[in-house]
């Protein structure tokens, strides 16, 4: 999926987490590259196959990087054939190669072709045959990347009967497990308004959350359970099971919130040599390739349903439980479900399951709606401090328009924002005619229900409306009756459509009174200086080699895709439960603010500011991080929180910096001492923008006296 931050030039990235790719459509091969365990995993196994075939042929099936290529080569491969479908990619796989060819004989032949496997054919006899197939062709679910399919074809048609296989095999793991917060996704009651029933927006079947390098209390409640061993040199997509039910004890008492998914890989049958994706296994660059996956879990009843709400499954240790796992499109995903194990029941892993149907609340709704609502909606229910700021702006700016001689009950408020009907229904509290607009059906269903159940008096007017508000001008507050009061959700929010740069200037001119207030007010863009080689390890190559490999072309790529002058959103790495190492250098600081109540009135096409940052710590500086926080008089609302639900729905912005004039294949950071550091901002507004983004542009450059160093946001 695509998600369009609003504000920022060319930002473009996939569905939040592991393995996205926030550049260009190959840019998360940086952090494979920068995987160190894996590397050496595929170095060793190749190391090992190799010496055992003269004159051997390899195929590199899905090559990537063609560093496993390279590595064949090194290791005594007679001729190699990388095959990448991605054609850029290929390309650069092909300029690695011939950067270097030092490494292996003169008369070692490394192909990259770009093209797909299947459409590979063998030329002659089975000379023409390869010795060796290698592959890393795995998802955050091991065959997400359909690796059985692409294996077991290339295995019948062009690998010789004895030919060798790396990796041998691998195993998808499921463990039960108990979440240390599990409010961003089962919101507890705020102030009288009972958040739990927005666990009805909880999808438990098809959506699954995905994490890595982050901690954020994972409790163990089973074994790490082995639910679809692959065996790469045999298997073929039909011999993956529909279902499979599995018996499993627990090992502690608790709740099951979720299943982890995670999985390993072996070089050989043997299993000596084993590459994990389970939590605490990977470097960070790893963790952030790879990942792991959340099946949000609620307690299976008789044939393995599912209620009209989620009932959570409390277990005790010992408990035995039983767990069906639904194997789809031949593993390329899978769903699990959990329930006690039935007094007396014989059981067997291959008795027959009924059809695994899906509660009517998961399947209604658009099933793009039912993302967001996992993703965004619920962890932004979650979030009472989010709560606490929105109630407190919406209280300041009733005062604000009570020195105007208006009463609360000639006030309306419209509520456009992502927060569950919280300021709407917290100013219905109040005794203002309040408006909530969530976008989407199901939602507007479950607020509605809020709303009856709360404290909110009879007496008091909160309705709930689904739609975009710039499309139902006349039906929101006809006879030309506008709000007093509108509620946005702060710059840069993850979902889409609510940017209030987008939905401001419609609504100000159709929907607001002319001395109505925004609520919040005040936004600002705050920046600072980082220090992390690990989060360099998400766009470059640190020192542009991985041992003997020269790999300073994928930087000169880099550069040339715009790395240095783009900024980057990130909803995890660099938040409260994020395990990436880094240094603040400087505090962050506003360097930009949107007083919100007259954008854009009045904006030139370009402004430009002279920027000074205090450098509290000597060190090298990686990058330039922003982000927006908002602020409604005294209160401020920004990335900063320990509440896990902050780190999934509110943004970092990345943007890399590096020394000038140096090698074009190293991006070296820029070293940096206590004093200040000298930045350049321009803003783009209007037709002098770059994109079509609603918002401001900016571009922010780090001048001489920290180094000479650029940044462009």
């Amino acid at each position: 999926m695509a998600l369009l931050v609003i504000g920022f030039t060319l930002l473009l990235v996939n569905a939040a987490g592991a393995g996205k790719k926030p550049l260009f459509d190959y840019a998360d091969h940086y952090v494979m590259l920068n995987d160190f365990g894996r590397n050496n995993f595929y170095r060793a196994a190749l190391a090992s196959a190799m010496p055992r075939c003269s004159g051997c042929r390899v195929l590199d099936l899905g090559a990537g990087s063609g560093l496993l290529a390279m590595l064949a080569a090194e290791y005594g491969a007679q001729q190699v054939v990388a095959l990448e479908a991605n054609p850029a990619l290929a390309e650069l796989a092909n300029k690695t190669v011939e950067a270097n060819r030092g490494l292996w004989p003169p008369d070692t032949e490394i192909s990259v072709l770009a093209q797909l496997s299947s459409h590979l054919e063998k030329t002659t006899g089975a000379s023409e045959l390869f010795d060796v197939l290698v592959t890393e062709t795995f998802g955050t679910m091991l065959l997400g990347e359909s690796a059985l399919s692409f294996v077991s074809d290339a295995r019948k048609r062009l690998l010789k009967p004895s030919g060798h296989i790396i990796p041998a095999g691998g195993c998808q793991y499921a463990t039960l497990v108990q979440l240390q917060d599990l409010s961003p996704w089962h919101p507890r009651p705020w102030r009288g308004f009972n958040l739990s029933r927005l666990t009805d927006l909880q999808d438990t079947i098809y959506w699954k959350a995905m994490f890595g390098a982050s901690d954020f209390g994972l409790e163990r409640l089973s074994e790490r359970r082995c639910v679809l061993e692959v065996d790469l040199q045999h298997m073929s997509p039909d011999d993956i099971p529909k279902n499979r039910t599995y018996r499993i004890q627990a090992q502690k008492s608790g709740v099951i919130h979720a299943v982890l998914f995670d999985w390993d890989i072996w070089a050989d049958p043997q299993k000596k040599e084993v590459l994990s994706t389970a939590p605490g296994s990977r470097n960070f660059a790893g963790d952030v390739a790879w990942g792991w996956l959340l099946q949000l879990q609620e307690a299976a009843g008789e044939n393995w349903q599912f209620g009209d709400s989620p009932q959570q499954l409390r277990v005790e240790a010992g408990q035995w439980l039983e767990m069906v796992v639904e194997y789809i499109a031949h593993g390329v995903s899978m769903n699990v479900r959990v329930r006690h194990s039935p007094q007396g029941a014989t059981f067997t892993s291959q008795d027959a399951l009924p059809t695994l149907s899906s509660p009517s609340r998961i399947l209604r709704p658009d099933r793009f709606a039912v993302k967001e609502a996992n993703e965004f909606v619920l962890p932004i229910a979650g979030d009472h401090e989010r709560h606490d700021f929105y109630a407190f702006a919406v209280e300041e700016a009733v005062r604000q328009l009570q020195q105007d001689n208006l009463t609360l009950l000639n006030l309306t408020l419209l509520d456009c924002s992502s927060n569950a009907g919280m300021p709407g229904f917290w100013a219905a509290n109040l005794g203002i005619k309040s408006l909530v607009m969530p976008r989407w059906d199901h939602i507007a269903g479950v607020l509605r229900q809020i709303a009856e159940e709360s404290v909110i008096p009879r007496n008091h007017t909160a309705e709930v409306l689904a739609g975009d508000p710039r499309e139902m001008f006349d039906i929101l507050l006809p006879e030309n009756k506008r709000a007093n009061i509108v509620v946005m959700d702060p710059p840069g929010t993850p979902l889409h459509g609510l940017s209030p740069f987008a939905l401001l200037p419609s609504i100000r001119k159709e929907l607001l009174e002319a001395n109505g207030l925004v609520v919040p007010g005040h936004a600002c863009l705050e920046v600072a200086l980082m220090e992390s080689e690990e989060l360099s390890q998400m766009f470059s190559i640190p020192g542009g080699h991985w041992h003997e490999v020269d790999l300073r072309v994928w930087n000169e790529e880099a550069r040339k895709q715009g790395v240095l002058s783009q900024l980057v959103p990130y909803t995890k790495w660099l938040g409260s439960r994020s395990s990436l190492r880094f240094r603040w250098l400087s505090a962050p600081k506003c360097v930009y603010h949107v007083d919100l109540n007259t954008w854009p009135h009045g904006l030139p096409a370009k402004e430009n500011f002279g920027l000074e940052l205090r450098v509290e710590e000597e060190g090298l500086v990686h990058a330039i991080v922003a982000r927006w926080a908002v602020f409604s008089g005294p209160r401020r609302l920004s990335a900063d929180s320990r509440y896990l639900g902050r780190d999934l729905t509110w943004p970092h912005y990345v943007q890399v910096v590096a020394q000038p004039d140096t090698d074009p294949g190293l991006l070296e950071p820029v070293p940096t001492s206590k004093g200040l550091a000298k930045l350049q901002l321009s803003v783009r507004h209007g037709p002098a923008k770059v994109t079509g983004a609603a918002g401001p542009e900016f571009t922010l450059r780090l001048q001489a006296g920290t180094g000479d160093g650029r940044a462009e946001l």
